[in-house]
């Protein structure tokens, strides 16, 4: 039993259409909220051509079950979504930001990173490698001269120590920098400029109440890279906060940690990294979540940090609210905090990390929205793949999982050109 539209508006009457393969013997349909107790409407409908049809307006915000009841007391139900005006503008993105190649410690070309993720279910990807910017530059040209359909982003992710020190880096951490368009680490070759820059921060930070415990030049390298990105109309992403390196310690100095969620100009944390021990991402979740910024909400992040194509691509990524899939909307959504960590559990299961309302309504998008989207991605990937290949063209087959794709988006969101004429 099917449903068209799945995702509707609130207060505004919607027409529906349910398909069923036998509509004999219908006694009842109701509508009732997941997340209201009490809330339960025997609604009027007619059939037509095996379809049940109805119009009905969503009071709530949040999941609805419409269920079907049969004169032999079995009944069959289907689930849609309301949301608020602002919403219903918006699409959902999947996307990985944080992943490397053969341009750092990776094993596998730019390229092949962006068609794994785009066989992953992936919307958007950017590759970022340790303290290089061509890598990311490399991925964009070879899918822009294949025609691809992925968004790859330019990415870097940043050793805050500095290039020498990548693993370690005194302390400091790493950050992603995503969608900048230049190279941090290049800027930060000019020594001179970079050291003055460093001090001006210093005497900055002086002025600030900064928790007393921490080392004002070295975390002025932190607050120079967060800058830097901004600057160069990118985003910040803090990666994996609470990784442990080889002689135990976290790599990233946890003062450093908290000070930056608390006072840095952020856009995001990566609460869903790379996962050896689960206690790693407990720990940076729950320390994210109690940590308020006083600029900002901190967008989550879920990403895989593969290094390889088959390295847990799909196993970890976020999902975006924006109005279209571009870098400039992409990023417009992430400083805007609309987006929400996902991270795949055991037996199809998920865990969640955002605002409550959006984390909600990714719930509902696993279940009900992403099964088809992710095998139709799939499948574009794999003709993408035998095109490469053989060195055939397969763009009849292409050009029909997209429409499929398209088509699947449009019966699932409500029509918003309709809401805008209103």
């Amino acid at each position: 039993m099917k449903i068209i539209p799945n995702v509707v508006v609130e207060n505004e009457n919607t027409a529906y259409k349910i398909t069923l393969k036998n509509t004999s013997n219908i006694e009842s349909v109701e509508v009732l909220s997941r997340g209201d107790y009490y809330h339960k409407d025997k609604i009027d409908y007619t059939v037509q051509n095996n379809h049940i049809v109805f119009a009905y307006t969503m009071n709530y915000l949040g999941e609805f079950i419409v269920k079907v009841n049969f004169t032999y007391k079995e009944s069959k139900s289907v689930c849609l979504y309301c949301v608020d005006k602002e919403m219903i503008q918006l699409r959902p993105f999947k996307g990985d930001l944080h992943m490397h190649s053969v341009y750092s410690d990776g094993k596998t070309t730019p390229f092949a990173m962006a068609l794994a993720s785009l066989q992953a279910g992936m919307d958007f990807v950017s590759i970022t490698d340790h303290d290089s910017y061509e890598g990311s530059l490399e991925a964009i040209e070879k899918v822009q001269q294949n025609n691809i359909d992925i968004l790859v982003l330019p990415g870097e992710e940043v050793s805050v120590g500095g290039k020498k020190d990548m693993s370690i880096a005194q302390g400091n951490g790493h950050i992603l920098s995503v969608n900048a368009d230049k190279s941090i680490q290049k800027q930060r070759e000019k020594s001179e400029i970079y050291e003055k820059e460093l001090q001006d921060i210093v005497k900055r930070l002086q002025k600030e109440e900064i928790d007393t415990k921490i080392d004002l030049f070295h975390y002025a390298k932190n607050i120079w890279v967060i800058e830097k990105i901004k600057e160069a109309q990118g985003v910040s992403i803090l990666a994996h906060p609470n990784w442990v390196y080889r002689d135990g310690k976290y790599h990233l100095h946890q003062a450093f940690y908290k000070e930056m969620l608390k006072s840095s100009h952020l856009d995001g944390v990566e609460v869903f990294g790379e996962e050896k021990i689960k206690e790693y991402n407990n720990m940076t979740h729950l320390t994210a979540l109690q940590i308020r910024n006083k600029h900002k909400y901190l967008a989550p992040f879920a990403n895989s940090d593969a290094h390889d194509s088959d390295h847990e691509v799909g196993e970890r990524f976020s999902i975006v609210f924006a109005k279209e899939r571009s870098a400039e909307n992409i990023t417009h959504a992430i400083k805007k905090g609309l987006s929400c960590a996902v991270y795949k559990r055991e037996n199809n299961e998920h865990q969640f990390i955002g605002k409550d309302e959006l984390a909600q309504y990714v719930y509902f998008l696993i279940k009900e929205y992403y099964p088809k989207h992710n095998s139709l991605k799939s499948r574009l990937a794999k003709l993408y793949m035998d095109q490469l290949i053989n060195g055939t063209s397969f763009q009849k087959k292409i050009d029909a999982v997209q429409l499929k794709l398209k088509n699947h988006a449009n019966a699932f969101f409500l029509d918003t050109i309709s809401i805008k004429k209103k």
